[in-house]
């Protein structure tokens, strides 16, 4: 009853990290989205005040 038990509670966990891990590559952004975002970040643009 026990092994039954720990059996349901493993496939909630895998159910629940599946789901997570479909739900994160749904709202994943492109490869170029993510190079232009490093690339903002590596090299702030600063405007002059003045």
């Amino acid at each position: 009853m026990i092994t039954y038990g720990c059996l349901g509670i493993l496939f909630l966990f895998v159910i629940i990290k599946i789901t997570a891990y479909h739900k994160r590559k749904k709202n994943a952004k492109a490869p170029e989205q993510l190079h232009q975002t490093l690339m903002d970040v590596a090299n702030p643009k600063r405007e002059r005040h003045g």
